[in-house]
């Protein structure tokens, strides 16, 4: 059975419905008056920026892994292989528009971004979207089941190995309680990987996922609760389908401490919350039927000012999976992840990094690999 009925499917959409239906009774509340920074359009009340950065990574890696131009920590080997490898790339160089145009229901945000991680260096969208006064959004944008304002400052482009990050499809709507709360829903792109039993089938997504988020924020920081929901399914080539109810809690937030450092934590824990930073949502049990798997990951992180130009973050990540009977001793059960950086502000758009990363993975059966890099960093923001 689904995780949620058709009749709670049919009465969100419903909800959303009215709500959009309500967008033009709703007045510009948010809509700046300052454009400072961006070009008005000739003969129309629009105004443009285009801006990015150039990012040069210069990478050595002590140990090998399969991912020389980010540090992903389930691609380190286990075999006890040895080997050192220097990379140098641009990849990270990022380049976006962003369209503002005040409304009668508020401000109109259109933005378009993009990196160069695409296959052979291509250009490859990161987001694409269309905001409506701060309230609606639809395109693609980090997932509202994670908190984007603590992405770790890392210098590694991958981030922590068992840390809540996303970008799908979606439509989003937010509700605002206060000036410091508000409730956000929203229907999201499924992403399904997982194992397929012997019986031959295909997986299938029938519904988008359902995530809630509810934030608050205060002068000592902000503390977020996210949820999702959705369905797995497999169906069989002979008859029948099989469905896998999927769910997931994130609790995370930022805590200012002294003037300019602040801490950060995120705890995750669910069925299926791989999902949400490309892993394996099902795999199999000793029966070989399909079952989900749950996770649980903690990140920590700590960003200390040492002075105006001077900067540092160190973060800790953990997350282990409750394997399986049915998968294969090779299945990653704990990763581990560390960086620590150090950030100079040589210019006012520009600087030069180096970072320390380490991390280790532990399979199933009990296997180790471990990777340690260096990283140093070269960025200038144009805008």
């Amino acid at each position: 059975m689904a995780i949620y009925s058709n009749k709670v499917f049919q009465a969100v959409l419903v909800f959303l419905s009215i709500s959009f239906a309500s967008v033009g009774q709703q007045k510009a509340e948010t809509t700046p008056t300052d454009y400072a920074g961006y070009w008005q359009i000739p003969g129309k009340p629009s105004f443009i920026k285009v801006g990015g950065y150039v990012k040069l990574d210069m990478i050595h890696d002590f140990n090998p892994i399969g991912s020389p131009y980010y540090f992903d920590v389930s691609t380190i080997p286990t075999n006890g292989s040895k080997g050192e490898t220097t990379t140098m790339h641009a990849k990270e160089t990022r380049l976006y528009i962003d369209s503002r145009t005040s409304t009668d229901i508020g401000e109109m945000k259109v933005y378009v971004e993009g990196d160069f991680y695409g296959t052979s260096g291509a250009l490859r969208m990161r987001h694409a979207y269309v905001e409506i006064n701060k309230r609606w959004l639809a395109g693609q944008y980090w997932s509202n089941f994670m908190d984007e304002t603590i992405i770790p400052k890392t210098l590694d482009f991958e981030k922590p190995a068992a840390y809540a990050f996303a970008r799908n499809a979606m439509i989003r709507r937010r509700f605002f309680f206060s000036e410091d709360s508000y409730l956000t829903l929203s229907f999201e792109e499924p992403k399904l990987l997982g194992q397929a039993p012997t019986a031959p089938g295909k997986f299938e997504s029938p519904l988008p996922d359902f995530t809630m988020q509810y934030r608050l924020s205060k002068k000592w920081g902000h503390l977020q609760v996210s949820g999702f929901v959705a369905d797995a399914r497999y169906r069989f080539d002979s008859s029948g389908v099989k469905d896998i109810p999927l769910y997931g809690v994130n609790v995370s937030g930022k805590w200012n401490v002294y003037k300019k450092d602040y801490l950060i934590y995120q705890v995750l824990a669910g069925a299926g919350t791989a999902r949400y930073r490309g892993g394996q949502s099902v795999a199999l049990n000793m029966k070989g039927d399909i079952v989900p798997l749950n996770d649980l990951a903690l990140t920590l992180g700590f960003h200390h000012q040492w002075s105006p130009k001077l900067t540092s973050l160190l973060v800790y990540n953990h997350g282990i999976v409750d394997n399986t009977m049915g998968q294969p001793l090779s299945s990653v059960k704990t990763a581990n992840y560390l960086a620590g950086n150090l950030i100079w502000k040589m210019v006012e758009n520009g600087f030069v990094g180096i970072e320390y990363l380490r991390g280790e993975r532990i399979d199933y059966d009990d296997d180790q690999g471990v990777a340690n890099r260096i990283q140093l960093s070269v960025k200038y923001q144009f805008n």
